[in-house]
């Protein structure tokens, strides 16, 4: 309780003191007041790698743990907090990488300030959401992909969830949430809403023993605002990360990968419900009624990223991947998982 008092949340915080908050934080007694005034501290500067290496390190060390992932595991997450109201576009992304043979491990939860959680979607389209541990590995290596709620794996998390809520503003933990599978996938892509997040989202990843590469990414809208995905809209910026070390920035352009503007908001979902019917019309392919072009592209671009990833090939050769991806979206594809509602016993 004294390093609440003590220590400026909002100056640079010593590694050793960023993991004794983060355990404060998450301690049963600490006053959540207390806890939102510094959690609101802390939003006001872009926090260091070490920091958020640290962070994470200290919510690692009480997580539930999971089992030991294949080599080419893989995870797509935002940290959201864009405020764009996209369609779930990282775990669409998921979902499909997951009918290449691609080991998805997504790690995801409710929604905190957006309009859909990656757990919100997953939720009705029939995933069971506690599943056990055994059965989500079970998951994995039969149909290449295992939703890991956040919740089950960080349970001295739940009390934070009120006190960000209440905030209404993207913490700390929006960060954090892309850094805490418990799968720990060797690879990676991960959206950051705000384009000064790249280079410390990147350097917390280089310090992850667990992880083989990564692609850091940032893109913007027609109108130049922020996404924490790729867009098809305009440019995005790509870090790699690989064995420990950050890469110079890429930038892909829409129009050199072969993108036509898309209409207005043609990304956008109001509520849940039509966050469900925009993933429903992705599903069945090009001649699905809710069938939406853009969101195509958008979810073949985020998979794509993670093609390249996957097969260990470089973002200049992106095109191909693309291709590949949007064919089989065109097809339509089917759920990696079967809802309990149509389990035949």
């Amino acid at each position: 309780m004294t390093l609440l008092t003590t220590h400026n949340p909002s100056r640079p915080l010593p590694e050793a003191t960023a993991s004794e908050l983060m355990r404060i934080f998450i301690d049963q007694d600490t006053d959540a007041l207390l806890v939102g005034a510094c959690l609101a501290l802390l939003a006001q500067r872009v926090p260091e790698a070490h920091e958020l290496a640290a962070f994470a390190d200290a919510l690692a060390a009480v997580a539930m743990p999971f089992p030991a992932v294949p080599a080419g595991a893989l995870d797509v997450v935002g940290t959201g907090g864009d405020g764009a109201s996209t369609a779930n576009l990282s775990t669409l992304s998921a979902l499909l990488l997951a009918q290449f043979g691609v080991p998805v491990v997504k790690h995801g939860n409710r929604a905190a300030t957006s309009v859909c959680g990656s757990a919100d979607l997953m939720e009705a389209l029939g995933y069971d959401l506690t599943r056990a541990t055994s059965d989500l590995a079970r998951d994995l290596e039969e149909r290449h992909f295992a939703f890991l709620f956040a919740p089950a794996f960080h349970p001295l998390l739940g009390r934070l969830r009120e006190i960000r809520k209440r905030l209404g503003i993207p913490t700390i933990f929006n960060l954090l949430g892309p850094l805490l599978n418990p799968g720990h996938p060797p690879l990676q892509v991960l959206g950051v809403a705000r384009e000064d997040l790249l280079a410390p989202m990147a350097g917390a990843l280089a310090r992850r023993p667990t992880l083989r590469r990564a692609f850091v990414i940032h893109g913007k809208d027609a109108e130049g605002k922020g996404l924490d995905e790729a867009s098809i809209e305009g440019p995005t910026t790509v870090v790699g990360v690989a064995d420990g070390q950050v890469a110079r920035p890429h930038v892909l352009v829409p129009r050199e990968l072969g993108f036509v503007p898309p209409p207005r908001h043609a990304l956008q979902v109001a509520d849940r419900a039509e966050a469900l019917t925009v993933a429903r019309g992705l599903f069945g392919g090009a001649a699905h009624a809710d069938f939406r072009p853009a969101v195509a592209d958008a979810v073949a671009l985020q998979a794509a990223l993670g093609l390249l990833l996957h097969r260990d090939a470089g973002v200049e050769q992106i095109g191909g991947f693309l291709k590949e991806a949007r064919a089989r979206i065109d097809q339509g594809f089917s759920l990696p998982f079967v809802p309990p509602s149509e389990v035949r016993s």
